[in-house]
């Protein structure tokens, strides 16, 4: 059963993981940004140097770290919970290994750390995607989304004036039905990578675990950041098509584009402009940042709790 310690150890675990990946990551998630809200095809190395050279990379990281770190510590910490709390209440169909739990549990994680992450992204896509002149609008062709460059009191101040405190919660049920599937998806195949290699770890004899007592025994190091790769890749490509539409949703909360009011108009304008094609956009930036992103975060919370952070 879990105790007091466990539950500040996870917290304390989760909290290092999300800092580490962050801090690592976010210059892809500000690529990523950048190609999806983009009119027209974007590529990804031509908009990576572009942000290099404009200083445009760590754009937003400061209300992301503000955000992602106890969203992902309710992410990691709820999941754990609910995992353990299921398979007591339905030991007959929810056991702790199985996939039903381990995707419930997911969807209970997403939902609860959805109040952290949705005005992180609110926030955090408006200043990725700001501009500092008309040759940068020119070159991510944006100037539909009109950008402005503003500190993020500024941005939060606007925000609220036009649209109330609900305005920071701008897109989050459909947040929810992108990450909620996503999350499933990937706890899912992120525990079932795990058990296969538990099951080849025991075949090559106990000396292949680490620690003495079963309960703390982990996986190697590198095999859990092979699980965690392999599992985000594939959520994060199947999760994709409704991000787009999320994330540009969610960038027009400044714009009075009648285009962007609404997720149906965007998902209307985006077929006209491009095709199915365009729900894909930015599904190679959004996976190059998700799987580093993921894999810093799980292999550093996975090691750090099996350690004993606290």
């Amino acid at each position: 059963m879990a105790t007091g310690n466990d539950t500040l150890n996870n917290l304390m675990a989760s909290s290092a993981a999300a800092l580490c990946s962050r801090l690592c990551t976010h210059p892809l998630d500000t690529v990523k940004t950048r190609v999806q809200v983009a009119n027209t095809p974007q590529h990804l190395l031509p908009t990576f140097l572009h942000l290099l050279r404009t200083g445009g990379l760590y754009r937003g990281l400061p209300i992301a770290l503000t955000l992602s770190v106890p969203g992902l510590s309710v992410y990691l910490t709820t999941y754990d919970i609910a995992k353990e709390a299921l398979s007591k209440q339905f030991p007959a169909h929810m056991q702790d290994d199985s996939v039903a739990n381990h995707m419930l549990s997911a969807g209970v994680a997403e939902v609860c750390s959805g109040l952290f992450w949705t005005p992180m992204e609110v926030l955090k896509q408006k200043q990725q995607i700001e501009t500092t002149g008309s040759r940068a609008a020119s070159s991510t062709s944006t100037q539909q989304l009109q950008p402005v460059r503003m500190k993020t009191l500024d941005l939060a101040k606007m925000i609220y004036r036009r649209e109330g405190f609900a305005g920071f919660y701008r897109g989050y049920f459909i947040t929810l039905g992108v990450f909620v599937p996503y999350s499933m998806l990937y706890f899912a195949s992120y525990e079932q990578l795990k058990q296969m290699a538990w099951a080849r770890q025991k075949q090559r004899g106990p000396g292949a675990t680490v620690g003495t007592n079963q309960d703390h025994e982990t996986l190697s190091f590198m095999t859990i950041v092979g699980c965690a790769a392999v599992a985000c890749g594939f959520a994060a490509g199947v999760s994709n098509i409704v991000d787009v539409v999320k994330t540009r949703w969610q960038t027009s909360v400044l714009t009075k584009n009648t285009e962007l009011s609404s997720t149906r108009k965007i998902a209307e304008a985006m077929f006209q402009q491009g095709g199915l094609a365009s729900f894909t956009r930015g599904m190679g930036a959004r996976i190059l940042w998700m799987v580093p992103s993921v894999t810093i975060s799980m292999s550093t919370f996975e090691w750090l709790k099996s350690h004993g952070f606290a």
